[in-house]
């Protein structure tokens, strides 16, 4: 009997740490999409620039 109590007790604790998980990999995309975005505008900011040099 004293396992299952303990498997009760540990349901809880493992639902929040799966959204704990979750949560942390959704702030991971976004930082991550950021930053490939942030990457993207620099580059096309320097082919703009490399254009507006031509004649």
């Amino acid at each position: 009997m004293s396992a299952m109590n303990e498997f009760f007790f540990l349901i809880p604790i493992l639902s929040i740490l799966f959204y704990l998980v979750v949560f942390g990999f959704i702030i991971y995309a976004v930082m991550a999409a950021l930053k490939l975005a942030k990457e993207r505008n620099a580059y096309l900011k320097t082919i703009a620039e490399e254009l507006q040099r031509r004649p």
